[in-house]
């Protein structure tokens, strides 16, 4: 039996020899390659080199073109940069040219105008000393014409004119300037009118005296008593008050005080909130007499005594409490509970809005970012400050209110005198009725 061949195998083996023989040839060249250029590195760039080069897929050949354009490329823009760098030197050292000329120019021109301002300087010194010389040579023999320009006139009758100085000329040196100002006044004026005949000062007529550690019994307080409880230990600007003492009642002490019709007494108050009570502080007493001439106690400057400064006495009811029992005024219990209600709804708020966000700390610092719902946030922030700006209203508002003590008119009260009152009787003093200026009583006169 005879075999065929196989047409296949025929046609592949041409071509597998073919192949082998192509990669054969390639394999010598890359040798002849290596070894005619043993300098070149042996290390072969990546992908992500060959990308970042722009020259993925091309050959060496495409790469030194490549190479070589960018050169020249190079080059003409560095000689694009070294003729505008000559440029700009050429223009820098024009303009400094220009500069020196101009500085040159406005110094020539200031000293042309200093020479020019010193040569008529010179030319107008030299005139007015001319113009003295002539003045000079002008000046006649008496010194009363120097400077008047007034030349020696010729008299008639060939005799010199005397010239005679007024009666009320003024003195004057060699250079014909008065030796005292042309006005003068005078430095004092003199009365000619008699001067007026001073009374002599009434004396003054020791009449009463109240002595220390007096008490009067009965008075009657002609205002309310109305007592600031302290703040820190102090009262600021204390109510005063008034306490009325008729003639009767002096009398029924046993200070026989005929000739006064009554006293009236003034006062500042405190407050005592433990005792619900007043305390009165005495400052001044002013006594009336008969025939209306006032007297007032302490007088003005001498304001120094026992306990506080200025003050004469104190108050007591008429069991001799020193607190005068009164109500209590107070608007503590509204101002608690407002501003409780206040506070604490804007601490409420400030919660609610704080509870939509989230803090980090992070290298020591404290980051606030917004986590939650913005709406409960904007609503709980304006909540917040709406309510903290009520409340700081209403705390300085009713900061400034204050408890008191209040006692009514019309209380008796009972007056202790802390200090000696002299009572004098002046009769050139002051009287709350002058049309019974004329008439004394008779223990006065």
């Amino acid at each position: 039996m005879k075999l065929q061949a196989n047409i296949l195998l025929r046609v592949l083996t041409p071509l597998i020899l073919l192949a082998g023989s192509v990669m054969l040839f390639h394999a010598c060249q890359d040798r002849k390659t290596t070894h005619a250029n043993p300098s070149a590195p042996g290390t072969t760039l990546s992908k992500g080199e060959l990308k970042a080069l722009g020259i993925e897929g091309d050959t060496p050949a495409d790469t030194v073109a490549t190479l070589v354009g960018q050169m020249k490329l190079w080059r003409k823009e560095l000689a694009t940069v070294k003729a505008s760098n000559t440029a700009l030197l050429k223009e820098n050292q024009r303009l400094r040219e220009r500069e020196h000329d101009t500085d040159s120019r406005i110094n020539e021109a200031i000293n042309r105008q200093q020479a020019s301002a010193s040569q008529q300087q010179n030319e107008m010194f030299s005139t007015l000393q001319a113009q003295i010389r002539q003045l000079k040579e002008r000046r006649t023999t008496d010194e009363s014409l120097a400077g008047l320009g007034i030349e020696e006139p010729e008299a008639i009758s060939g005799e010199q004119l005397r010239w005679i100085a007024p009666a009320d000329a003024l003195p004057t040196d060699k250079n014909g300037r008065p030796l005292q100002p042309v006005l003068a006044f005078p430095s004092t004026m003199q009365n000619t009118a008699p001067p007026p005949e001073t009374p002599p000062p009434a004396v003054v007529k020791p009449v009463y005296t109240l002595p220390q550690n007096s008490t009067l019994i009965g008075s009657v307080a002609m205002t309310a008593l109305l007592g600031r409880i302290p703040l820190n230990g102090s009262v600021t600007d204390p109510y005063p008050f008034k306490v009325l003492i008729g003639r009767d009642n002096l009398t029924a002490n046993g200070i026989e005080l005929p000739d006064i019709e009554g006293a009236v007494i003034s006062g500042s108050a405190t407050g005592d909130w433990t005792l619900s009570c007043v305390r009165g502080s005495l400052t001044s007493i002013t006594f009336v007499f008969r025939d209306g001439t006032v007297r007032t106690l302490p007088a003005e400057g001498d304001k120094t005594g026992n306990g506080a400064e200025g003050n004469i006495g104190w108050l007591s009811d008429p069991h001799g409490l020193p607190c005068i029992p009164g109500e209590r005024k107070s608007n503590a219990a509204e101002y608690i509970g407002s501003q409780f209600l206040l506070a604490g709804s804007s601490a409420a708020a400030q919660a609610l809005a704080n509870n939509q966000t989230t803090s980090t700390v992070e290298n020591g610092s404290v980051t606030t970012a917004l986590t939650g719902d913005s709406g409960q946030y904007v609503l709980g922030q304006a909540l917040g400050g709406g309510l903290k700006e009520s409340a700081d209203w209403f705390k300085q508002r009713y900061g400034q209110m204050f408890d008191a003590i209040y006692v009514p008119p019309g209380r008796a009260v009972a007056i202790h005198i802390t200090r000696q009152l002299a009572i004098d009787y002046d009769p050139n003093g002051r009287r709350v009725n002058y049309r019974t200026a004329g008439e004394h009583t008779g223990d006065l006169d």
